[in-house]
């Protein structure tokens, strides 16, 4: 019975720097710097463990057009640690590291294969027979729009064919429309696994045969939360096994938090520190942003006088880098809702239902102009954190001047 066995990972982005996180201590910021690094280390790991055959690497290995020599050096220790194994190594590069970019020139090891810009197969041999297949190629340049996938062919029938393919999934707008597909155009081509890249969630579009998105192998952002690493793939004259390991030891969570059911702020920073605390945050680095929901007066009191800052500075109390990791809650977003009803308020005459007339038509076009003098101004920039979420940033301005209106705050104190 034919069998091969491999590891698929993709979108490594070695030298991609973490954003969303700020003034994090010195020693959880140099952990997170290398956790790219140590995912690539554990996939390596996790490969001469199982014993696998090879590994997949579909596209984006270096985050941009020049790679640094030190994450070139650190990718090829890795790929020899595979080679002395005896386990090859497959790879594609993507958009962001695409053929014309800039990087020094070094010896890899023979069992590697990088892709060319052209779709080709690649026989993978045991015992002088072809067992696999493997398909693929590399962005020639950054932006790749043609529809790849129309060169992809089985070569034979009876070997494992295995397409390797950094590109879009028709219908996914949230990303660059590259090398696109659709589901049944993979589908259509008949073969045994299509190893894709390019999307950082992980996704399984479908079971057999196995179409994967592993996901990136490190999140870099709090909009990449949860486990990040690779797959462990088994094919053989049965069904394919497929199963997802974690690699990565750096996780962006984002728990949410009904401050409604809290009496008081005691009573929130008591809730807060129990997720903090809880066992699968033992082990490995965990960035948290709360998300504050509900309907509550504490929302109307953490709008004050910076207590937001002044709970979240309460809760990395203590929370420096430990042996194991380190918990670190990085950021407090407040989605909750003030007692009183906007609805209620929008029916009333007057001056509170002008203002929400003006926030309800108030456009992120005009929040930037109101604000670039700030952002243009060589001090204050310095200080000011780069802005996430505008239509936030406009809600949370028009409760705060409703806030000292209804609560009567506001009347010089």
């Amino acid at each position: 019975m034919k069998e091969v066995s491999f590891l698929h990972c993709a979108d490594l982005h070695l030298d991609r720097p973490f954003t969303g996180a700020n003034q994090l201590p010195t020693s959880i910021h140099e952990f997170v710097r290398e956790s790219a690094y140590r995912s690539l280390r554990a996939i390596v790991d996790l490969a001469i463990q199982q014993r696998v055959d090879f590994v997949l690497f579909v596209g984006d290995l270096f985050d941009s057009s020049y790679r640094s020599i030190k994450t070139q050096m650190v990718l090829l220790q890795e790929l020899k640690r595979l080679d002395e194994a005896g386990i090859y190594s497959y790879l594609s590069h993507g958009n962001h590291d695409a053929l014309d970019g800039e990087w020094a020139a070094l010896t890899w090891p023979e069992s590697c294969y990088f892709f060319s810009e052209e779709v080709e197969a690649v026989p993978f041999k045991q015992e002088e027979k072809t067992v696999a297949w493997i398909h693929g190629f590399s962005y020639p340049t950054r932006h790749v729009n043609e529809r790849m996938v129309s060169a992809y062919q089985r070569t034979d029938e009876e070997s494992f064919q295995i397409g390797m393919l950094h590109g879009n999934l028709e219908g996914q707008t949230e990303h660059s429309a590259y090398a696109p597909f659709t589901l049944s155009e993979l589908i259509e081509k008949n073969f045994d696994y299509w190893a894709l890249g390019h999307i950082h969630q992980r996704t399984e579009l479908l079971e057999n045969p196995p179409i994967v998105y592993p996901g990136n192998i490190q999140g870099a952002h709090s909009k990449e939360r949860g486990k990040k690493g690779c797959y462990f793939v088994k094919l053989s004259d049965a069904d394919p096994f497929t199963v997802f390991h974690q690699t990565s030891d750096v996780t962006w969570h984002r728990p949410v938090v009904d401050i409604g059911k809290c009496n008081s702020m005691e009573q929130l920073l008591n809730v807060c520190e129990e997720i903090l605390n809880q066992e699968n945050f033992s082990t490995g680095g965990h960035l948290i942003n709360f998300e504050f929901i509900g309907i509550s007066s504490l929302h109307t009191d953490l709008l004050y006088a910076n207590q937001l800052d002044d709970l979240l500075q309460t809760l990395q109390l203590n929370r420096d880098m430990e042996d194991n990791g380190f918990v670190w809650p990085y950021k407090l977003s407040l989605h909750s809702m003030p007692s009183w009803d906007r609805d209620s308020l929008k029916e009333q005459s007057g001056f509170l239902q002008d203002i929400l007339f003006i926030s309800d038509h108030y456009e992120q076009n005009d929040l930037k102009e109101a604000i670039s003098p700030l952002y243009s101004h060589r001090r204050a920039r310095k200080a000011l954190h780069p802005l996430e979420d505008e239509s936030q940033l406009i809600k949370e301005a028009e409760e705060l001047l409703l806030t000292y209106l209804i609560d009567s705050k506001g009347d010089g104190e």
